[in-house]
Formats: C-alpha cells, sequence, structure tokens
C-alpha cells in the first residue's frame, strides 16, 4: 500500500517547490494547469503530476502590463 503523505503534497509544499505564492498554485488548479484533487478543504497534487507540470512550468512575476493605468 502506498503512503498518502509520500504521494501528495498540498498546496503549500507545491508553491515552496515551484518558488510561486500558494495563491498561485491554487490558480492554476483553478484554471485546470495544474491537475489536483480536493480533500476536505485542501488542494493536493499528485507527486508525479507535479515532477511532469514542473518540466514545463515557467512562472510569471508580477501584474500583467496592461493592468497599470496608463498616463494621457
Amino acid at each position: 500500500m502506498e503512503d498518502i503523505t509520500r504521494s501528495y503534497l498540498s498546496s503549500s509544499e507545491v508553491a515552496k517547490m515551484l518558488n510561486i505564492h500558494p495563491f498561485s498554485v491554487q490558480k492554476l488548479i483553478r484554471g485546470g494547469k495544474l491537475e489536483a484533487e480536493k480533500v476536505s478543504n485542501r488542494w493536493l497534487v499528485r507527486r508525479s503530476v507535479l515532477d511532469e507540470f514542473a518540466k514545463t512550468y515557467v512562472p510569471k512575476r508580477g501584474r500583467p502590463i496592461g493592468w497599470r493605468k496608463k498616463e494621457d
């Protein structure tokens, strides 16, 4: 039987591994870019899924350029 603590990671653990904020992890999950399972009130990501995702993920920093108000 597999040990669940070794097979799954919480969103905060995923955030540390990807070097991003935990809210960014939840945004990736809700957007369908990162596969996860909701258990009780927590998102859990399978370690093998994270390993595959991390190979191609490039974090973007800051707000989008269009967010700032343009000066006239």
